[in-house]
């Protein structure tokens, strides 16, 4: 929800967002406690449950316009900082504008490929588990017609450093990533479905390791279906390797030779009423275990989840959400559970400004 807009000079600014509260009980330690994207390893037979409340995820954002230029500026609480005192993460920082036929994005948004979220009230949407794409600064060309939508990127080749000279291969490749997507849309029998493909390649400088340059890639399928105005289906697939900033390969480090991974996820949203929403969905993702090195590398991820949000005051809506999650450990030490699973239970309350 937006707040209302308010006019300077020759720009209309408009602020928007929510203030959120989530508290979560797990039966097992997930990855970050506030949010899940696996389940933490433990010792055979002792899976310690954990309780976490945050309002990090209360995010702000103002949105300017002028006549055909548009600029977007985002903000959320996941930044560093102690759990009641959090520092600010910029989200998204942008400027838009049309060049010719074409429009011109500039700054910090999105990645192009996999650009589907399913609807969980877990703040990281499956990322890690079969859901890639996050946000890094690009410069963008796209155009979105009536059927029609497409877009390449030149973004920053945001990296590890595998040969711990202080410079992230990225960076010391002196190449910025190319990331691209094409996507049609369709009306059949009065149903909105939108099919695509998208994907991204980069290449990385790592002076005296066993090679000095490896790469990172990814192909990806997305589909959205609306079935009535009130029932959706989407979701998602994709293979790739060396995905961890990408949030794919359920974020194992990089590798000179390669770290191949496969996932994706499915989610089903339903509007009951006005005041109500369910939705319910599954995810995966899996990396090729003789790629893995070390006892935390983690080779297969998959969650389960369901949700319902209703709405509590006028812009108010109260969360709940069950989810399973399974995280496999081929290298675990003897007495270490191979494949901890989790029980998550969530509540969550929004507050739309």
């Amino acid at each position: 929800a937006q707040s209302a807009t308010t006019v300077s000079g020759d720009t209309e600014f408009t602020l928007y967002g929510y203030l959120k509260l989530d508290m979560a009980y797990d039966s097992a330690v997930t990855s970050h406690g506030n949010f899940a994207m696996w389940v933490q390893p433990h010792a055979e037979g002792d899976s310690p449950s954990t309780q976490n409340i945050t309002a990090r995820q209360t995010r702000l954002g103002l949105l300017a316009r002028r006549e055909q230029v548009t600029a977007q500026i985002e903000f959320d609480f996941y930044g560093a900082g102690a759990e009641n005192k959090h520092h600010l993460q910029m989200r998204k920082a942008y400027v838009d504008l049309p060049v010719g036929p074409v429009s011109l994005r500039a700054g910090q948004d999105s990645d192009v490929m996999s650009p589907l979220v399913p609807a969980t009230i877990n703040y990281t949407v499956c990322w890690g588990v079969g859901n890639i794409g996050y946000r890094r600064p690009q410069l963008r060309l796209y155009q979105q017609g009536d059927n029609i939508a497409w877009a390449l990127a030149l973004a920053r080749n945001i990296s590890p450093d595998l040969n711990g000279d202080t410079i992230t291969d990225g960076v010391d490749s002196r190449l910025p990533l190319l990331q691209g997507r094409l996507a049609y849309t369709l009306s059949p029998k009065g149903r909105k479905l939108t099919v695509g493909g998208s994907g991204h390649y980069g290449s990385m400088q790592s002076d005296g390791a066993s090679e000095d340059r490896y790469t990172t890639w990814s192909v990806n399928g997305e589909a959205s279906l609306s079935l009535t105005p009130k029932v959706k289906v989407l979701g998602e697939a994709y293979v790739g390797s060396n995905l961890a900033t990408y949030f794919g390969s359920i974020l194992n480090q990089d590798s000179i030779d390669g770290l191949a991974s496969r996932g994706g996820w499915a989610n089903l949203q339903y509007r009951a009423t006005d005041l109500l929403t369910l939705s319910v969905g599954g995810s995966a993702d899996s990396v090729d275990e003789d790629d893995l090195v070390g006892a935390g590398a983690r080779s297969a991820n998959r969650a389960l989840f369901g949700n319902a949000q209703y709405e509590i005051g006028p812009g108010v809506k109260a969360g709940v959400e069950l989810s399973y999650w399974s995280t496999r450990y081929p290298n675990a030490p003897v007495g270490t559970e191979i494949e901890p699973n989790d029980l998550r239970f969530q509540l969550s309350i929004q507050g739309n400004l």
